[in-house]
C-alpha cells in the first residue's frame, strides 16, 4: 500500500506542505500557531506554506470569533492536481517539437569554426563570490537557485543582487527556484521592479541541488557548495544560447506565482 505522504508529494506538494496538509486533516481546523506547534515548524514558515495550500485549493480559511482558522480541504480535491499534472504533461509534449529544433539549432557543431570555449574554474568561498561579482553586471540573468541553501554560505546574496537591479534599469531577472521554507527569498526581494525580476517555483518534487546555475550575457556560470564551494563560468555564445532556449522553454511550462 503506497504511503500517503509519498502520494502526496507524487502530486507535487512539498514535504512541508505534506506535513501540514496531514496535519490538518488529523488534527482538523487549527490557528496558524497551533498548527506550526503540532507540526514542529516555525510560524513563518507555517503562514507561508499554508498560503500554498490555500492556493493549491487544499485548505481555506475561516474566521471564528475573531481568529483565524486553516480548514483542510476534502482529500477529494486532490484530483484537481492530478488534473493539472495531466495537463502539464500534454503541454510538454505538445511543445517538444519545437523544443527539439530551437535546441538543435543552438548546439555546437563539430565542423563549426566558432570561437572556442573558455572555462574559468573557482574555489572556496571567495573564489565563487567572484562568480557572484561577474553576474551582478550582467544586463540580463536566467537563474536556476535553491535558494535556501544559498542563503547559508551567502547570506549577503540578496541584498547585493536587490541593489544592483534597482540601481540599473537594464538588468532583468528571470528566477526558477525550489519553493522557499526556511529562506523567504520572496520578502526580501518585496521591492524590487516587478516588470524586470520575474519568479517561478519548480514542483516539490523537484530537487535544484546544482544550487545555482546562471545563464547571462554570452555565458553559464555554476556554483555548488556541498562541502567546499566550487563554481565554473562557461564563456562560449552557443552554449550560452542553448542554455537559454532550454530555461525559457522550462520557463514557460511552469505555472505563474
Amino acid at each position: 500500500m503506497i504511503k500517503i505522504s509519498e502520494y502526496l508529494k507524487k502530486l507535487g506538494l512539498t514535504e512541508i506542505e505534506t506535513k501540514l496538509y496531514l496535519g490538518l486533516l488529523t488534527h482538523g481546523p487549527s490557528t496558524i500557531k497551533d498548527l506550526a506547534e503540532y507540526t514542529g515548524l516555525n510560524r513563518v514558515t507555517t503562514h507561508f506554506q499554508v498560503n500554498n495550500l490555500i492556493s493549491k485549493g487544499l485548505a481555506n480559511e475561516q474566521k471564528r470569533a475573531a481568529r483565524r482558522q486553516i480548514v483542510a480541504e476534502s482529500p477529494e480535491k486532490l484530483t484537481y492536481l492530478i488534473d493539472q499534472q495531466e495537463k502539464n504533461v500534454s503541454k510538454l509534449k505538445e511543445g517538444f517539437p519545437d523544443f527539439l529544433k530551437t535546441v538543435s539549432r543552438g548546439l555546437p557543431h563539430s565542423t563549426s569554426t566558432d570561437q572556442e570555449v573558455e572555462v574559468k574554474f573557482y574555489k572556496g568561498q571567495q573564489g565563487v563570490q567572484l562568480i557572484y561579482d561577474d553576474v551582478l553586471r550582467c544586463h540580463e540573468l536566467r537563474a536556476y537557485v535553491n535558494a535556501n541553501e544559498i542563503a547559508k554560505v551567502f547570506p549577503d546574496n540578496v541584498k547585493l543582487f536587490m541593489d544592483a537591479h534597482n540601481k540599473r534599469e537594464d538588468m532583468f531577472v528571470w528566477e526558477i527556484m525550489n519553493k522557499p521554507t526556511v529562506f523567504d527569498y520572496t520578502k526580501y526581494t518585496v521591492g524590487m521592479d516587478k516588470k524586470r525580476h520575474f519568479v517561478k517555483f519548480v514542483p516539490g518534487t523537484i530537487d535544484l541541488s546544482i544550487i545555482d546555475y546562471m545563464i547571462y550575457d554570452d555565458k553559464v556560470a555554476i556554483v555548488n557548495i556541498r562541502d567546499n564551494p566550487t563554481g565554473l563560468i562557461i564563456i562560449n555564445k552557443d552554449y550560452y544560447e542553448n542554455a537559454k532556449a532550454l530555461f525559457n522553454f522550462v520557463w514557460a511550462m511552469l505555472p505563474d506565482v
